[in-house]
Parts: structure tokens; C-alpha cells; sequence
């Protein structure tokens, strides 16, 4: 009963109800190209390895592709079908390499028009040059080429349809899904106000995970996957060690990422025509957020900088890296309901109208046939 898929530039994450629980599949949004060589293939099968051909390149998708990256040290071919929240324009195989991670996460509809609900970001405000609406359309039709049926989600407003922040009114009154939603990626991030579930308002800048590992690399002179290593194992925002080179750079790049987002709320919420006076939850998640100490920091940002809407508390998702996804399932949930909900009733008055048809036809005697039908209906020959 319908599914959902968040595509991120790091990790790929779908979501389904399997056994009335929420289950979670995800895979690493990365590629590992070889040279096609005698018995690759055949190693790579034994291995149970994910893998493309094209020509006398062989490309090693997933985890996979990591941990070929790291066994053989070869930083370059480890590559990415995404890059800043869509699909990579510099790689040459980026949409079949991402179709095939996508389907090893879905996998084909269990009935015909099964709804999936797919997010993508907004356009970046910082970065006109990326494409979000050729991302959007190649994801689109490939899913439809699945046979699913189709809805495309904003990965903010899916952290709204997850968590359900609510708004008090002054009536006493609890709005559900009303607040702030933002989604720290590894591309971008992206923020929307909602109420009562619908989006109000939506931005995102072209900065996240992949901007604050590059920023570190260039400033310590390191390779980036140093840094991300650094920044996956040992970084904790609470407890940064002085000492150490990498964790002070990462600290310093996140607190400048959360700035620079929240300076980009303040500064294009003015175009805004809504207003809003009760204060209202902020709920973050993505794979950027969810190093320890990462509340602590956005708070102490967010209290420098401030806000152009009252603000009652911050708080992360239940399960961060999951968040959107899980939130894209509720949405795929409630819109397959609908659907299901429709085919029924037309389904009931299509009956109805035959049934209402047929005694009609029952009832109303048919008049006989006048001479000329007679004379048409019988053949006699001159």
C-alpha cells in the first residue's frame, strides 16, 4: 500500500509499510568505475555486488562502490550520480547509474498505479545554474516507467508530514502540521513553513554536507574523505577537541552553514505576504544534522542571527536519516487512500447507473416494429 523514496546525494532512502510496520531500505548514492577486465564480472557476481556495464567500463554502485574505494585507494573513480541536491551534471551516466539504485530500493509496484511519493529539493537560491526541474521530470518518468504512480514531494515539507509540529492557537486550538521544516543534506538544504500541512513558503541554498567537508578540505589541505571520515566517527559539536585540526574546521563550517541559512530565511521571507504571530516548532533532519551537538549549535546560531517568525522550540526528528523518508510515506499512505477511496466510489456509481439503466429498460415496454422495419428485417425475393 503505496511507498515512498527520498533520493539524497549521499544516501538513497525508500520507505513501505511491510506487516503494519514501517520498513526502511537505504543504499549509499555513490558509483565506483573499473576497466572491464577478464573475469570482473564473474567477481563481481561471486561478491553479490550491484554493477553496470557500459562499453569497457564496468560501474560498481551502493556500498559497494565504497568499499572498493577503499580497497583500492583510488579516490577518482569513486564518483557520485548526484551532486548539490540533483542529479550530477558532470557525469556522463548519472541518470542510468541512479535509475538502478532507485529500482534496487523500490523495486517494481505490488499492483499497477501503486502511489509512491518521491522528494526533491526546492530550487537553490544561491545556485540558479542547478537544474532542479530536469532532476525532477528524469525521476518522474522513470518511476512512471516502473508503473507507480507519481507524486513529487518537497524533502522539507515531508519532515512536516513526519513529525506533525503543531501551532497553539490563542483560541486553545491545536493546528497540526503547522511549522518550520529544514533538511540538513549532504547537496543542500532546504526549509518550508507549513499550516495544516500545507506549504506556505519554501527556499534552499546550494550548502550542506559536501560544502562543509570540501570547505575543510581546502583549508586544512587534506583530502575531502579524510575529513568526512573525521567527521562521521569522531565529530561530536559538543565536545570539539582544540587540537585537533579537522574538528575545529568542521565546527567552525557548520555554524556557518546554519548562519547562512537562517540569514536566507530572514532575508527572502519578506517577499512573503503571510504573517504569523504564534510561535511555531522547528523541526530538523537529514544526514547532516544528525552529528552529537548539532541542536546545541544551531540554537546558540539561532539566537545570534534570529528569525522572521516567532519561534516556540527546536527539535530534531526521531530518526533524522529516516525523517524524510518517513514522511514521504505518510504522504504516499494518505494519497493512496484517497486514490483507493475514489476508484471505489466511481466504481459504486458506474454500478449504479447500469443497474438504474438496466430496469429502466425493463420496465418500459419496446414499442413493435413500424412497416418499414418489417419490410427492411424480412428478404423476399422479386
Amino acid at each position: 500500500m503505496a511507498k515512498a523514496v527520498d533520493i539524497g546525494t549521499s544516501f538513497i532512502v525508500g520507505a513501505q509499510i511491510k506487516g503494519g510496520k514501517e520498513v526502511f531500505t537505504s543504499e549509499r548514492d555513490a558509483f565506483f568505475s573499473m576497466a572491464r577486465e577478464d573475469f570482473a564480472e564473474e567477481m563481481l557476481d561471486d561478491a553479490g555486488a550491484k554493477y553496470m556495464i557500459r562499453g569497457d567500463e564496468i560501474y560498481v554502485v551502493g556500498e559497494d562502490a565504497l568499499n572498493y574505494c577503499r580497497i583500492t585507494g583510488n579516490q577518482e573513480a569513486y564518483r557520485r550520480p548526484m551532486s548539490l541536491g540533483v542529479l550530477n551534471p558532470g557525469e556522463e551516466e548519472a541518470i542510468p547509474l541512479i535509475e538502478l539504485l532507485i529500482e534496487g530500493i523500490v523495486g517494481k509496484p505490488e499492483r499497477p498505479g501503486e502511489v509512491i511519493a518521491a522528494t526533491i529539493p526546492a530550487a537553490p537560491l544561491d545556485a540558479p545554474s542547478v537544474d532542479v526541474t530536469f532532476h525532477k521530470i528524469v525521476l518522474e518518468r522513470f518511476l512512471k516507467k516502473l508503473g507507480y504512480d507519481v507524486r513529487i514531494l518537497n524533502e522539507a515539507l515531508a519532515i512536516i508530514y513526519a513529525e506533525n509540529p503543531t501551532v497553539v492557537e490563542p483560541s486553545g486550538v491545536s493546528a497540526p502540521f503547522s511549522g518550520v521544516g529544514i533538511s540538513f543534506g549532504a547537496g543542500m538544504t532546504n526549509l518550508v513553513v507549513a499550516w495544516r500541512a500545507k506549504k506556505l513558503f519554501e527556499i534552499s541554498v546550494a550548502r550542506g554536507g559536501d560544502w562543509i567537508d570540501q570547505s575543510v578540505s581546502r583549508v586544512r589541505n587534506v583530502p575531502v574523505g579524510k575529513v568526512t571520515s573525521e567527521k562521521e566517527r569522531n565529530l561530536d559539536l559538543g565536545n570539539v577537541d582544540p587540537r585537533n585540526a579537522l574538528q575545529l574546521g568542521l565546527e567552525i563550517y557548520y555554524e556557518e552553514l546554519i548562519r547562512h541559512v537562517l540569514r536566507e530565511f530572514k532575508a527572502h521571507f519578506k517577499s512573503n505576504q503571510t504573517t504569523f504571530t504564534d510561535p511555531m516548532e522547528v523541526v530538523i533532519a537529514g544526514g547532516t544534522a544528525s552529528v552529537p551537538g548539532f541542536l546545541d549549535v544551531f540554537n546558540r546560531v539561532l539566537e545570534e542571527v534570529g528569525v522572521p517568525i516567532p519561534i516556540r522550540n527546536v527539535r530534531l526528528g526521531n530518526d533524522p536519516l529516516r525523517t524524510v523518508a518517513k514522511g514521504a510515506l505518510v504522504a504516499a499512505v494518505s494519497m493512496e487512500k484517497k486514490k483507493i477511496k475514489a476508484e471505489a466510489e466511481a466504481e459504486k456509481m458506474r454500478a449504479e447507473a447500469a443497474a438504474a439503466a438496466a430496469k429502466k429498460a425493463a420496465s418500459t415496454p419496446t414499442p413493435p416494429p413500424s412497416t418499414d422495419e418489417l419490410s427492411d428485417m424480412l428478404d423476399v425475393g422479386a
